[in-house]
Order: C-alpha cells, then sequence, then structure tokens
C-alpha cells in the first residue's frame, strides 16, 4: 500500500496524518562532589530520551546484524570447503582449481588433494546464524518502517534496503550535516591532492572509514538492484569511459559507483532536511548551475504518477522546477524500457 501523503500545519508529512520531526532531548548538567578525591565532576543527565533511545537502539540492531552477517559468512566458506591441498611439510591449504602445481606457502612441488568434511556441528551452527540474520532483518524493518526518512523517502528508492536506511537514518542523518560537502567528508568521498583519501600508518584520519563502507555497499547495491540511480550510474559509467580511455575497466566502474553515491547523498540531504522540517541544503551542481538537465532533482522509483506529483509538491516545488522533475522522470520510463525490450529481467529487492 502506497503511503498517503499529507501536509498539515505545524507539522512534516507522514502517512496518513501529521509525523513531527525528531526533537532534542534537554540536557541537565549536574555536580556530584568525589568525596575521597575532593573534586567536582560534571554529570550530564538526559531528561528526554525517547527519539534518541530509538536511534541507539536502531544502531544497535544494525550494528548485531553486521556482526551477525559477517560471522555467518565465515561460517558459509568453512561449510563449503572441502577441499585441500597437502604438501611434505603439513601444510594444508584450501583448494578451488582442479590442481594446483606447488605449495603457496613453502613452494613444494609434492602435493596431495585431501577431501575433509567439517566438523558436523559448523552446519547447525551456520543455519542457525542464517536464521539470526533473517530475525535481525525483520527487527530492522520494523524498526524503520514508521519512521518519516524511510516512509516518505527510503521506501520509494530502489537499492536502498532497512539495513542501509538504518545507517542512514543513524549515522548519517541530514540533521547531523551543515552542507553536502560535510557529509561527502564524513563518508571519504572528498577528494585530497585530486585523489580520494587513504588510510595511512600512523595518521588519523578525518573520515569515518564505516561510513566509506557504507557508501560502498550502498553504490553496489544501486548497481545491481537500483532504479533511477542504476540508470545514473550506468551514464556516469560510459561518461568515465570516454573521458578516461586509459583507465582500467575497474577504476571506470569505482568513478562512475562514486558519483553515483555522491548524487544520491545529495538529494539525501535535501530531501531528509525537507522531512524532518529543517532549512533544506541543495545539490552543489543546482547552485553553480541551475540549468535545465544540469541540475538533477530526487526521483522516485516506485509509486504512480500522482505519488510523485504529490512528492514534488510536498518536497521539491520550492528548489526544483517542475520541467527538471518531469523531463528525469520521461528519462527513467525511457530506460526502464529499454531494459524491459531487451529482456534485462527485474532484479530482486535489496537486501
Amino acid at each position: 500500500m502506497e503511503p498517503v501523503l499529507r501536509r498539515e500545519p505545524g507539522g512534516v508529512l507522514g502517512p496518513g496524518g501529521v509525523v513531527r520531526a525528531p526533537f532534542k532531548p534537554r540536557i541537565r548538567f549536574l555536580n556530584l562532589r568525589c568525596v575521597r578525591a575532593r573534586r567536582t565532576r560534571r554529570v550530564v543527565e538526559v531528561v528526554e530520551f525517547n527519539p534518541p533511545s530509538f536511534e541507539w537502539r536502531l544502531r544497535q540492531v544494525e550494528r548485531t546484524y553486521d556482526d551477525i552477517q559477517r560471522l555467518r559468512l565465515a561460517v558459509e566458506v568453512r561449510v563449503k570447503t572441502t577441499r585441500f591441498s597437502l604438501c611434505g611439510l603439513g601444510h594444508l591449504v584450501p583448494l578451488k582449481e582442479a590442481s594446483r602445481g606447488a605449495c603457496p606457502i613453502c613452494g613444494s612441488p609434492n602435493l596431495a588433494v585431501k577431501e575433509l568434511e567439517p566438523h558436523p556441528i559448523l552446519p547447525d551452527v551456520y543455519k542457525g546464524l542464517a536464521g539470526l540474520e533473517r530475525l535481525l532483518y525483520k527487527t530492522l524493518y520494523g524498526m524503520v518502517r514508521e519512521h518519516p526518512l524511510w516512509v516518505n523517502y527510503l521506501s520509494m528508492v530502489k537499492g536502498v534496503g532497512p539495513r542501509i536506511a538504518a545507517y542512514l537514518i543513524v549515522k548519517l542523518n541530514p540533521a547531523k550535516f551543515k552542507t553536502v560537502s560535510a557529509l561527502y567528508k564524513y563518508c571519504g568521498l572528498h577528494v585530497v591532492d585530486g585523489r580520494a583519501p587513504r588510510r595511512r600508518a600512523g595518521e588519523k584520519t578525518d573520515w569515518n572509514p564505516e561510513a566509506r563502507t557504507m557508501a560502498w555497499r550502498l553504490g553496489e547495491s544501486f548497481r545491481l538492484k537500483g532504479g533511477f540511480y542504476k540508470m545514473k550510474y550506468h551514464d556516469f559509467l560510459n561518461e568515465s569511459r570516454a573521458k578516461h580511455p586509459g583507465w582500467t575497466a575497474g577504476h571506470v566502474a569505482a568513478d562512475a559507483r562514486r558519483r553515483t553515491v555522491k548524487l544520491f547523498l545529495s538529494h539525501w540531504m535535501y530531501v531528509g532536511r525537507r522531512i524532518l522540517g529543517l532549512e533544506p541544503v541543495l545539490p552543489y551542481p543546482c547552485v553553480k548551475d541551475p540549468g535545465l538537465h544540469h541540475c538533477i532533482p530526487p526521483v522516485l522509483d516506485k509509486g504512480g504518477p500522482k505519488e510523485k506529483e504529490m512528492f514534488y509538491d510536498a518536497y521539491l516545488s520550492a528548489h526544483f522546477k517542475r520541467e527538471e522533475y518531469s523531463y528525469w522522470n520521461e528519462m527513467l520510463a525511457k530506460w526502464l524500457g529499454g531494459r524491459k525490450a531487451g529482456g534485462e529481467e527485474e532484479e530482486e529487492e535489496e537486501a
């Protein structure tokens, strides 16, 4: 069932009614005296904790899901790996190919192929972890499904599932960043001396490696399962190939993925702040060159023409031209029609 978008005085859009923006908790400072040390400690007491409590619990579930998923994948490898090469020095190395000429550890040419079955408990552990992963995924969806950022925007963007939405709502919340460039830098998508920043030994990073990993996952999700952003990924891919013929295929794909994620994050900042009742932040191209087709507005993948028009009237009409919005919706419809005519099947829903 498509969400009903409606605006009421003093509120923000919500499903069938008013959904207030999350408030900031009132914080009271208490002075507690430590008798033995004879000094005063300043302790923070949070009076109202409902929205922060929700984000804290959502973050807990999201991180637990990530931990369980990594463990499940590791156990899956142990369960499915049954062929090994054994050299004379006793080096047991997993064997994927049919045979191996020498030991990759010591270089010994005398190798024997061993078929080993995993411990009987490992398949049971794998099934248990897979069940926990499904349970946590359902829990994540149950938590984010009532959030206004999910209801009014993220739920209608292909490539963004509950796992990524939870991270966007908690860690990359538009209310936490004043500018789009600040969000880019936090995710490690900025440029240092003409190149993407890298972690160096002994140096503290000024960006979040976890957020950068999540941005990569988001880009891959758009590439595999996206709608509008998958179309833009292919556009950026073709542009990079034409502009940089000397680049490798991996470099071109990374550049297209990076540009796609930055486009979405700029839309996320604008729409998210509008939903939360904050001052919107326009994407940089819309400020520098607001001409037709250069300033790309947020486009929904799900919902009919009526829902998309309501979305435009509610959030985009103040800063984006209707011609631009209609143009990109038409481009998306043509691209999807070309995919269907070419026999490309729609992929399953994002994870």
